[in-house]
């Protein structure tokens, strides 16, 4: 969510001005705040319980988180407000009634009785402390691979239509990663493709990490090779679609399995994925 600029000015407030946080909540004077948080993923991820009892505890008030622009925290806060690095010379203009930002004090080296989140509470917040993990969702993985070592003006996608792929894995809702490990035997014409941004090329190849990562796929798309082969072991043929060129599933297995043909691509990927959610 971005911030929409309104005529309304805010007040601007901190702890260190003397009160805090559900302090002003409790004076029934404001109904919207925003909370800017310019923290690391791990400070973020321990805030979101505060920021849940906060919302709890004030129903009638809304309450948004600001988070820094350009970090893709806003992957597991949807609803955050991002804000750029000029947030504190525009805040007063952003249409809240408080805004509060939050410092996270840090933990107390000889004290492990308080969590980080705790202390926050107790000297920004004025809740009673509240610690713990939210549960998040993730999104699936989907091993991709569109290059075949041995014989590849067979087999290879072409960037384009890759990228098509890619993107169709994407808008399916899942995480789409290369699975091509550049082993003793990698061929060099099978550069990695611009837009592949989630890779395992500069990891050490060994097949039981190949293994690992299949198996924690929540399917494989791909053109026939190892990484095929090994799919079809590791996930069973129903998670397993087959890039076609001039190779076909039938030269390779009797399974039933997905395929697509990459001379003709018409977002079988996209479907085939859905097939598997519904």
């Amino acid at each position: 969510m971005t911030i929409a600029v309104a005529d309304k000015k805010s007040l601007f407030m901190e702890a260190k001005n003397g009160m805090l946080l559900a302090e002003h909540l409790d004076t029934g004077r404001f109904h919207s705040v925003l909370i800017p948080f310019f923290h690391g993923i791990g400070d973020v991820v321990m805030v979101l319980p505060i920021l849940d009892a906060l919302r709890a505890k004030y129903t009638d008030i809304k309450i948004d988180l600001g988070l820094c622009r350009g970090l893709d925290q806003d992957t597991f806060v949807p609803d955050a407000v991002l804000l750029d690095g000029d947030w504190q010379e525009k805040c007063l203009t952003f249409g809240y009634d408080l805004v509060f930002p939050l410092h996270f004090p840090l933990e107390r080296i000889a004290d492990t009785t308080k969590t980080k989140a705790e202390i926050c509470c107790e000297l920004e917040v004025g809740i009673p402390p509240v610690c713990g993990h939210k549960r998040l969702t993730a999104k699936k993985l989907v091993g991709v691979n569109f290059q075949m070592t041995s014989i590849p003006w067979v087999a290879n996608a072409e960037p384009e239509v890759a990228e098509k792929i890619w993107n169709d894995i994407k808008e399916a809702g899942f995480v789409p990663i290369e699975t091509l490990f550049q082993h003793v035997f990698h061929n060099p014409t099978n550069e990695r493709y611009a837009f592949v941004d989630t890779h395992v090329r500069a990891c050490t190849p060994k097949i039981e990490t190949l293994m690992a990562v299949l198996n924690s796929c929540h399917a494989f798309v791909g053109t026939v090779g190892g990484n095929f082969h090994m799919a079809l072991s590791v996930l069973g043929p129903q998670r397993v679609l087959l890039l076609e060129r001039d190779l076909k599933a039938g030269h390779f297995t009797k399974s039933n399995i997905a395929t697509a043909d990459l001379k003709n691509y018409t977002g079988e990927v996209k479907a085939f994925l859905s097939s598997l959610n519904a």
